[in-house]
């Protein structure tokens, strides 16, 4: 244990006490005790003239190696130089285990760790200088017995706190020296704290300030804060055993002062807590999502996010996850993953950094109610969309954002249109055309060709219900140029699925115009069109969007049977409405699933009427029964006035019959 009043061992005569003790090698039993009593006699013999003398025969065998290697002027300066104040101490000798070439490279990292000189971390000058310490040290240190190796264990035990002293003493004498007659150290030790700690503590402060008086308030402060850590690192916690463990580490550490292996622990720890954090998040989510819990899921995802970003995360980061759970609930048609999408955007409303984020929230929650709304059996979401786009258009005008302000009047236009064909509005029918109209004066050919070809699609769809309203067909007719407008820029390379979609709803429009006339021409190409559709509106890639073609294609089919003699086009529909229902389940989305069992109903009901055979009867009245049942659950009047409709004519048949 060394004295309380700090007093050090000057480093190169260190170095000088090894280059005369190594002559007599052969009689005092081996390297390490020679070098273990020059040690000990040195912390007896803390002269001027004693270590001048030591470190004048260390210096003058390196001299004679920088003779030797023939160095550049500079570069035999510099070493020279750094010679003066990076030499081994006893410390460096205990770590290096009594290897030169260990030494050498301990004191190469020390010299760049340490020297604010530019020229002494020159790559040349660094190699010369660790070579030169080499060959100086190597003969002197050549390799000994086990008993030798013991002792110099020892050694590093016994001299690690006098080499700390060393260093801290070539550093701030007077300051330090100073601080260290003023502590209290048998509170300290009472504390546990050990004396490589607080000699530690005391380096630290000395480097950062001239003045003694700040020098002690600044010490009294460091070294309350290393008795709080060290006391706290022992104290049980409420967190897990692997934290609990790694603190205590930590206060080992610091308590060695080896500071910067406990940061790296605690900062290896915290890597891993994070992400243990990051895979209970995941699997919170997981748990939320199989409980249903939209709302709860969302919050866990946004709390995940801004985990994994250290912080708040990014909004356009956070839209993207939203648009992902998006995609898929529209796409694969589920509805908990657009839940979570509307779930999500809402949260985006509230995060938005600025009336721009806003507003581009707001829209993405239009998007996500509008298709969660079109599968519901009211219209709650649907009038949510129309609201939410609303409050965007009243931030994104024409003038500021022309084309933000024309994408959300698109979607406007969409949700108005599917309120109006559920509630069988024609004034929401109309506004909807309106909406569309309005994007199209900044979404043009020239400057965005697809959001053009969009508009011109969904301007289509709007144009065809209202003129299944009509007794005319001139909204039709235009519907029907509506959509092959869309086709110029929407193409099958290009964008297939837009494509698909865009021939779907032409086939519509051709269906309902063929059923004006007593000809099947329009109804023939109504059909080619379905078929142009299903060719890239698959059930794998687009499930909900293939049964809605297989739906449309077989109310073409069975116009084009109820005009023909034979029952094939007939037999040929109820296929089509068969494939629809494997993926328009009545789970998934109710009022679709009624939609086309009402469709299978009348079609059979035709095939009846054709055949006389009782079945298809029966089954056309068991299918409208569920249809029915639907509609009236989901307080569609439109669908249910259709679906009383045909229920009279299945009447009429039975009772004819």
């Amino acid at each position: 244990m060394v004295e309380k009043v700090l007093h050090g061992v000057n480093v190169a005569a260190c170095c000088g006490q090894l280059a005369t003790a190594a002559v007599d090698i052969a009689s005092t039993g081996g390297l390490a005790t020679t070098i273990s009593a020059g040690l000990s006699a040195l912390a007896l013999r803390r002269s001027p003239n004693a270590q001048a003398e030591l470190a004048d025969l260390c210096l003058q065998a390196l001299h004679a190696h920088i003779a030797q290697a023939k160095l550049v002027e500079d570069v035999q300066k510099q070493i020279l130089l750094m010679l003066d104040s990076y030499l081994p101490g006893k410390a460096e000798f205990a770590q290096g285990d009594m290897r030169a070439d260990k030494i050498a490279k301990l004191m190469h990292d020390r010299i760049i760790d340490q020297s604010r000189v530019a020229e002494f971390k020159d790559v040349a000058t660094l190699e010369a200088y660790e070579e030169l310490l080499t060959e100086t040290l190597d003969p002197l240190l050549a390799p000994r017995t086990q008993s030798e190796a013991n002792e110099a264990e020892l050694l590093q035990r016994s001299t690690k706190l006098d080499a700390k002293q060393d260093v801290v003493l070539a550093q701030n004498a007077e300051i330090m020296n100073l601080l260290s007659s003023q502590i209290a150290y048998p509170r300290l030790y009472e504390a546990g704290l050990s004396e490589e700690a607080i000699l530690g503590q005391i380096r630290r402060v000395s480097e950062h300030t001239n003045d003694p008086q700040a020098a002690l308030a600044d010490l009294e402060v460091a070294l309350t804060r290393l008795a709080n850590f060290e006391a706290d690192a022992n104290r049980p916690s409420n967190h897990s055993s692997q934290i609990d463990t790694a603190v205590a580490q930590a206060g080992v550490l610091v308590n060695q002062d080896r500071l910067s292996d406990a940061r790296a622990l605690l900062a290896d720890q915290r890597e891993r807590a994070a992400a243990e954090m990051q895979r209970l998040l995941s699997k919170e989510i997981d748990v939320a999502l199989i409980d249903g819990d939209a709302a709860g899921a969302a919050a866990l995802i946004v709390e995940q996010a801004d985990h994994d970003a250290g912080g708040r995360a990014d909004f356009a980061a956070l839209r993207q996850v939203q648009e992902d759970y998006y995609v898929v609930g529209r796409d694969k048609g589920v509805a908990l993953d657009l839940r979570v999408s509307i779930a999500l955007a809402k949260l985006l409303v509230d995060r938005a950094g600025d009336s721009d984020e806003t507003r581009a929230a707001l829209n993405d929650l239009g998007i996500a109610l509008q298709t969660l709304g079109k599968r519901d059996r009211g219209t709650k979401r649907l009038k949510q969309a129309v609201e939410a786009y609303q409050l965007a258009l009243k931030g994104w005008t024409r003038d500021r954002a022309p084309l933000d302000w024309a994408g959300t009047q698109n979607n406007l236009g969409t949700a108005l249109q599917t309120l109006g064909e559920c509630e069988s509005d024609t004034d929401r029918l109309e506004q909807a055309v309106e909406a569309f109209q309005q994007a199209l004066k900044e979404y043009t050919r020239d400057e965005v060709p697809l959001g053009w070809a969009a508009t011109q699609n969904n301007l289509g769809t709007a144009l065809q219900t209202l003129g299944e309203h009509d007794s005319g067909t001139d909204r039709l007719e235009q519907a029907v140029e509506a959509f092959q407008q869309a086709l110029k820029e929407y193409t099958r390379d290009e964008v297939p699925l837009d494509w698909a979609a865009t021939q779907n709803n032409l086939g519509n429009a051709l269906r309902s115009l063929g059923e004006h006339d007593s000809g099947t021409d329009r109804l023939e190409q109504a059909v080619e069109a379905f078929q142009q559709a299903l060719k890239e509106y698959t059930r794998d890639e687009v499930p909900l969007g293939w049964a809605a073609t297989q739906n449309n294609l077989g109310n073409a089919l069975a116009t084009l049977g109820e005009r023909d003699s034979d029952t094939d086009r007939l037999e040929q529909a109820v296929e089509a409405f068969q494939q629809a229902l494997k993926e328009r389940t009545r789970d998934r989305v109710p009022l679709n699933w009624a939609g086309t069992q009402h469709n299978l109903a009348h079609t059979y009901l035709t095939l009846f009427e054709k055949t006389a055979q009782a079945v298809h009867l029966d089954r056309a009245q068991d299918l409208l029964r569920a249809a029915a049942a639907e509609f009236a659950a989901a307080g569609a009047s439109h669908y249910a006035d259709m679906a009383a409709c045909l229920q009279a004519k299945i009447d009429a048949a039975r009772s004819a019959g």
